[in-house]
């Protein structure tokens, strides 16, 4: 009896171990489960070792599985690498990717880009990292790599933001993104861009200046991002040679302002030179033009976009003159004879210049014109005198016989022209009985025919007064855009 219940008992126990399953925490584990663990507040703990501790099982069994306490991730054994639980085969991809900074601000005083450096390293397969970024910043703000997007082990990229005292601003979101194989990453760079100061010239003024007409928005000596918008078919012009029709003002040196010019900056034209009377001695002469004024005098850094005109005045035409006290000559003893011949005004409505009356005996004058208004401004003619003119005081005829004009004005962005001067003068007499006699007044000095003094210089187009000037370059012009001098 006994032989007999060893034989059932070890059968049994040999069925049993043919199908062995382990149940925790359940009776009947699932059919097709060796080991079943159920819990509602417990998990399964697997071994933890490091990845050198991993590293160093001989010959792990295929399937082997793991928790990663160096990466914190659930690894297994494939027979070739060990795979994460996410991957699919061993040369799927993974990197590490990091941003330096993730915000930044942008004053566009100081600079007009900040960056942000990212950094890549490849843990393993043959794939490269690529990395592009997605982001709809506001009109005239650049993004890009400084460096290359694509990574092949590690390495680092510079991303740029840079925006230009005429782009917009706000808050720019840049959503960067790197993928190597199946595995994508994701990381955020978030630039402030602070705003500038803007002002329009809606209509036309004279005299523009950039600080004085805002004092609020740009207190004296304030330091400032400004962008100054001119409108269009709008004139800014000076009603005087020696004041730019626009200057920036009492601002800080380092600020910076930004022209949008759709107008008209015309510089004011210099006056011709006039013919003054300077005493019964004799004269041979005149005075020069004038220097033209400039359009633009800058104090601080400045930026221009220039769709309309910027232009320096003319200079003013020189005068010539000329005066002589004659010889005692038979019944009117001496006399004194003139002729003064101004010079035209200098675009933009530049004076002619003008002449004595009523301080000779005898003499002829003729003024310089003044030059029109407006970025289509004609400049002044000088005084002409080219046709012989007898004047009578009885007994005495006199004969001028003038080869003469006064020089020109010059116009946007020219100088002026000097005037020219030749004569001749004859006396005639009528003598009873004889008859009349002639007699030429000689023209001492021996200094005719006569070139007057020049023409006044022309004024800058943009005087710099050694700022910094982006968009346009130094240099002389004449375009439709600019005309004049653009320097220091």
């Amino acid at each position: 009896m006994r032989k007999i219940f060893l034989v059932i008992t070890v059968a049994l126990f040999s069925v049993q171990f043919l199908h062995a399953q382990v149940g925790i925490n359940i009776l009947i584990p699932d059919s097709s489960a060796v080991l079943q663990l159920e819990s509602n507040n417990k998990g399964l703990g697997l071994s933890r070792l490091t990845t050198p501790q991993r590293d160093a099982i001989a010959a792990p069994l295929r399937g082997l599985t793991i928790f990663n306490t160096t990466d914190s991730f659930m690894e297994y054994w494939t027979g070739e690498c060990w795979l994460r639980a996410y991957e699919k085969t061993c040369n799927d991809c993974d990197f590490k990717f990091s941003i330096d900074d993730a915000t930044d601000t942008l004053d566009r005083i100081y600079e007009d880009s900040v960056f942000s450096t990212l950094t890549l390293e490849k843990l393993k397969s043959t794939h490269k990292i690529n990395v592009i970024f997605l982001s709809m910043p506001p009109q005239g703000v650049q993004i890009s790599f400084d460096g290359s997007s694509i990574i092949d082990s590690a390495g680092t990229l510079k991303i740029v933001v840079k925006a230009d005292i005429f782009a917009g601003d706000g808050l720019v979101p840049i959503v960067i993104q790197a993928f190597c194989g199946d595995q994508v990453k994701f990381l955020t760079y978030n630039v402030y861009i602070e705003p500038c100061v803007r002002v329009t010239i809606p209509a036309d003024t004279k005299v523009y200046d950039l600080q004085a007409q805002n004092p609020i928005d740009l207190p004296l000596w304030s330091r400032k991002c400004v962008v100054l918008t001119v409108n269009n078919s709008v004139s800014v012009t000076s009603d005087s040679s020696t004041i730019p029709a626009y200057t920036t003002g009492k601002l800080d040196s380092l600020s910076k302002v930004g022209i949008i010019n759709n107008g008209y900056i015309l510089g004011r034209g210099g006056d011709g030179g006039g013919f003054v009377y300077s005493g019964n001695t004799f004269t041979v002469g005149g005075t020069p033009g004038a220097k033209g004024g400039n359009a633009i005098s800058l104090t601080t850094r400045t930026i221009i976009k220039n769709y309309g005109a910027i232009y320096g005045a003319g200079g003013g035409g020189g005068s010539v003159g000329l005066l002589i006290q004659s010889p005692s000559l038979p019944l009117v003893g001496s006399i004194a004879i003139g002729v003064g011949f101004g010079g035209g005004g200098g675009s933009e409505t530049g004076k002619g210049g003008a002449v004595p009356s009523g301080a000779l005996n005898i003499g002829i004058f003729n003024g310089g014109s003044n030059a029109t208004a407006g970025v289509y401004s004609v400049p002044g003619v000088g005084g002409v005198g080219n046709v012989n003119v007898p004047i009578t005081i009885n007994p005495l005829t006199v004969n001028i016989n003038p080869t003469a004009n006064g020089g020109n004005g010059g116009p946007f962005g020219q100088p002026g022209t000097s005037g020219y001067l030749d004569v001749s003068i004859t006396a005639c007499v009528a003598i009873p009985i004889i008859g009349s006699v002639c007699v030429p007044i000689p023209i001492p000095g021996g200094f005719l025919p006569y070139f007057g003094p020049a023409g006044g210089q022309p004024g800058n187009a943009i005087k710099r007064n050694g700022q910094p000037l982006v968009g346009i370059t130094d240099g002389s012009y004449s375009s439709s855009q600019i005309k004049g001098v653009v320097g220091p």
